[in-house]
């Protein structure tokens, strides 16, 4: 009889079609009656119970065999013939009669070909073999992916060269056979990705859709972290696919891992990086991030970052340091390149805490403290932007070990080498100078050379300058200094300074400040604003810092802040009252200068521990500051001066004005190549009284 079409319900997951036969062979029972002398094919039911009709008839194997037609539609199959009629059921016999076959090599149809699906390793001794080669991969679970692999076998690309190491240097039989039996049926199957791996390492150059084979996990890859060459290692990477409708660029995002510091603790930072779609090949080394292994002088690089990481290590904490070059902002809507020269403070803990930012949560780099917190640690997530960034949004720790202002819980343990290659070329630091917070490049941080001979070039009269320091010397040794019945109140040093400008009162604080070897903190009414509300944020910004770097502050030209309050301007008594309240908590040292102090409200006068007078210099004051100049420029630089000092000594000049005459007669001379003529420096010098002399008599 013919082949009988099945019915609707016959079709299979696939929407193919069945076509059921039935195959009878002649029986030899001997109670048979009727004489069959050919094969009969007869229509059957498709729930006949076969094996229990084999065991009726005395047979151990089934009479009868059920084939099905499956026809897929649209040609995307070839037909085949089954024993059962559905995928699943199929499916499910196949697992069982292939339960003990060491790899199952799935295959689909593709193109008209058959194409590889994927592969599952069965067998425990080659399970062993990828456990040891694949430990430690990057989110690889092999139990929960059922020892399963698709294409493109990134793993086992990755681990290839260790697989047959590991094939090599197997001393049992059994494992060294189950690894040579993988190596074996895997080399036709990655033989492609292997090639062109290899090519790339021999040619040193990529194509876009084989960039993930240069980026296995754990990989040490070189990026840049603001324009500085930086070493990081890879995380995860991921494949984003294009969209020209919506105008998305494919790419392959690079996770990747870096040492940082938060001010209390070293620990593993994450950035991202993004290599867009790119057409033929490309140069690895012309990629924004690419493995060291691809450097001419791979040794050569690993030197310079671990010496650099040497650097970081020592710079952690609080540093006092000088940079010369260039800062990235951090307090402006976007991180922006300013030059930087100066003094400079290195602090991560002091940035997070006077900004009030929560300190980033940083890995931990040692496995003990891992563990310990393993219950809070959080999976890295890939990023699916295609900027680059140096930072990833960073988990806040909401369990600081910081108690008060003062202390700094910090976690000094010495870096491996390891850890040394990883380590940011930036370090979050304030410019003194600038008055802001900003990313310092380590290469352009220097240690800070003190400057003795400021305080000795100090021309003070009457011994007051050796009081300003005593008074200054014994405050840093009293520590637990005379207290008010409030405590904390009233412990700091208030030295104010008054006179005419120009004959060193900035400059006696900055002399005093080298001497103590502290930094200066140095503000001007201007940059604590006029607001009430700026000033007192500004204000406890300077006196927080200058307390936790022990830094002396410096309010220059604070006439505004000192003046007596009256009923004309409340706004301004508010600025004073503002000012008294915060300076009475404060227990650092605080110059304060001021060209009116016959203006200056009574509660401030109280508070002030030393007053120091500037009056304007007499002639031999006069002479001495221009020595101390002239010495300063290389006295080697001016022609004869017999005679010459005294002359200039009795001009009525400050020491701001002298110091600018010195610096005009240079730039006269530069152009000669020659010496300052002294009678040029002191033409320049009477006719700058005169001009004084005749803008007074206008002022007048």
């Amino acid at each position: 009889m013919a082949p009988l079409l099945g019915s609707e319900d016959s079709r299979d997951h696939s929407g193919s079609e069945h076509f059921q036969v039935e195959v009878v062979k002649q029986s030899p029972l001997s109670n048979h009656k009727q004489d069959l002398s050919r094969d009969t094919i007869a229509p059957r039911a498709m729930n006949i119970p076969d094996a229990a009709e084999a065991s009726k008839l005395g047979r151990s194997s089934k009479p009868i065999s059920n084939w099905y037609q499956h026809i897929c539609t649209y040609d995307s199959c070839p037909e085949r013939w089954s024993e059962f009629d559905n995928v699943d059921a199929d499916e499910a016999d196949l697992k069982i009669r292939t339960t003990d076959v060491p790899i199952i090599h799935r295959h689909k149809y593709q193109k008209k070909h058959w194409v590889t699906q994927s592969i599952t390793i069965q067998d425990p001794s080659m399970k062993k073999v990828l456990a040891d080669v694949l430990k430690d991969y990057q989110d690889l679970d092999l139990e929960i992916e059922n020892w399963t692999f698709k294409p493109p076998f990134m793993p086992l690309v990755h681990r290839w060269d260790e697989l047959n190491e590991y094939q090599d240097q197997a001393t049992d039989p059994v494992v060294k056979n189950a690894a040579s039996a993988l190596l074996t049926f895997l080399k036709p199957v990655l033989d492609s990705s292997v090639v062109s791996l290899a090519k790339t390492r021999a040619t040193g150059k990529v194509k876009f859709e084989d960039v993930w084979q240069i980026f296995p996990p754990r990989s040490l890859v070189q990026t840049k972290f603001y324009g500085v060459d930086t070493i990081c290692r890879v995380v995860k990477y991921k494949e984003r696919e294009g969209n020209r409708r919506e105008g998305i660029i494919g790419a392959w995002i690079i996770d990747m891992e870096y040492i940082d510091w938060n001010g209390e603790s070293s620990g593993y930072a994450t950035t991202t990086v993004s290599i867009l779609a790119f057409e033929g090949y490309c140069r690895v080394i012309a990629l924004p991030v690419f493995p060291i292994s691809f450097h001419n002088d791979e040794a050569g690089i690993r030197e310079s970052m671990i010496e650099r990481g040497r650097e970081f290590q020592r710079l952690r904490g609080f540093r006092f340091m000088v940079s010369s070059g260039t800062k990235v902002t951090l307090e402006t809507k976007h991180p922006t390149y300013q030059p930087v020269a100066g003094k400079v403070c290195v602090d991560a803990y002091a940035y997070y805490r006077s900004c009030n930012i929560v300190k980033p949560k940083l890995r931990s780099l040692y496995e003990e403290d891992a563990h310990a917190n393993i219950d809070t640690a959080e999976e890295t997530e890939i990023s699916d932007t295609a900027y680059e960034s140096k930072f990833t949004a960073a988990l806040p720790e909401v369990n600081s070990t910081s108690v008060g202002p003062a202390e700094r819980p910090e976690d000094l343990r010495p870096l491996s080498e390891e850890h040394l290659l990883l380590t940011t070329p930036w370090l979050k630091g304030f410019d003194l100078k600038s008055k802001d917070w900003c990313e310092l490049r380590i290469d352009e941080l220097k240690d800070m050379t003190w400057n003795d001979e400021a305080f000795e070039k100090l021309v003070l009269p009457n011994g007051e300058k050796e009081l300003a320091w005593s008074f200054v010397e014994n405050k840093s040794l009293s520590r637990d200094s005379f207290d008010d019945f409030i405590p904390d109140k009233g412990r700091g040093l208030i030295i104010l300074m008054f006179g005419p400008p120009g004959v060193g009162k900035t400059f006696t604080a900055e002399a005093v400040a080298e001497r103590s070897r502290v930094p200066l903190y140095s503000m001007s009414a201007g940059d604590l604003g006029t607001k009430p509300a700026d000033v007192e944020k500004a204000l406890e910004r300077a006196l927080e810092l200058c307390r936790m770097w022990d830094a002396m502050l410096l309010l220059d030209e604070a006439d505004v802040f000192l003046g007596t309050r009256t009923n004309e301007s409340l706004a301004r008594n508010e600025l004073v009252s503002i000012f008294l309240r915060k300076l009475e908590y404060y227990a650092g040292t605080l110059f304060l200068t001021t060209n009116r102090i016959s203006s200056i409200d009574h509660a401030f006068q109280s508070r002030v521990d030393l007053f120091l007078r500037y009056d304007d210099l007499t002639p031999e004051a006069r002479r001495r500051v221009w020595e101390n100049f002239i010495d300063r420029a290389g006295r080697e630089k001016f022609e004869n001066m017999d005679g010459s000092l005294e002359k200039l000594s009795q001009l009525s000049l400050n020491g701001r004005e002298i110091k600018n005459l010195i610096k005009s007669a240079q730039l006269l001379s530069l152009k000669s190549g020659g010496k300052v003529p002294m009678d040029r420096l002191y033409m320049l010098a009477n006719k700058r009284v005169q001009a004084l002399e005749v803008l007074d008599s206008v002022e007048g």
